[in-house]
């Protein structure tokens, strides 16, 4: 399965973005796996729409961004969706075979209405990375990520974007500006021309994620690149898909 990281600070909004990557990705189609990464427990994710049969928490190593194992927690997680899913098989089989006893003694048939559906089997993971040393310097998420996201608060002083060592940014599939509706809007300008600046082949989007403004230019572009990883965007399709504040 593809795999999607999501990386930056802890303050930065990157659970609410996989929450609504989550729902964006289950409307074309997907079946995401969130991966949450511990700062906090599975409650706030559930209240971002995530359905609990697909999240799962993995708390890294000290130190570590990602857990080391993290494919083992991947199949520990299917196969668990897998022994569901076959509970709830057996559960119908035994309910059907107890009705045809129940209709020769004319008792009348149970229903299976309560009896849940079985569950999707995933086809792409969304993880939430830790975000230790501002969040953009682990390159474990970069070997992990098919599709790599650095989120970046609109916020964030200028002197951390440039700081060496940023991995993360430099690697990052997408950059995505977040708070924009917390912060003046002559800093989210200035934090978005820097980053138009240095990476100016990146799609830079500015988002309200907790409102889901923008998060379709996201999804769009996450879509985009699990359909065809070697996808290359000319400066055209990249400054259309680049919203900038003046």
């Amino acid at each position: 399965m593809k795999k999607i990281v999501i990386c930056g600070r802890n303050d930065g909004g990157k659970s609410t973005i996989l929450g609504e990557l989550y729902k964006g990705l289950k409307n074309r189609n997907y079946q995401p796996l969130a991966i949450g990464s511990g700062v906090q427990d599975e409650k706030p994710y559930l209240h971002k729409g995530i359905e609990p049969n697909y999240l799962t928490i993995a708390v890294p190593e000290p130190g570590k961004d990602i857990v080391s194992d993290i494919d083992r927690v991947i199949r520990n997680a299917i196969n668990q969706l897998k022994e569901k899913n076959k509970l709830i098989e057996n559960a119908r089989k035994a309910l059907d075979e107890l009705n045809k006893v129940r209709s020769v003694l004319e008792l009348g048939n149970l229903s299976q209405k309560d009896i849940p559906a079985t569950a999707t089997m995933p086809d792409v993971v969304l993880m939430e990375a830790v975000g230790i040393n501002d969040g953009y310097k682990a390159q474990e998420c970069r070997k992990l990520a098919d599709v790599l996201i650095a989120v970046i608060p609109a916020g964030l002083k200028g002197e951390i974007i440039m700081e060496p060592g940023n991995f993360l940014l430099d690697e990052a599939d997408i950059l995505v500006v977040t708070k924009i509706d917390e912060t003046p809007r002559d800093v989210t300008s200035t934090t978005i021309k820097l980053l138009q600046r240095i990476y100016r082949t990146k799609p830079i989007i500015p988002v309200v994620a907790t409102k889901g403004v923008h998060m379709n230019l996201v999804l769009d572009e996450v879509v985009n690149r699990l359909a065809n990883p070697l996808l290359l965007f000319d400066t055209a399709v990249e400054d259309s898909n680049t919203i900038k504040i003046n």
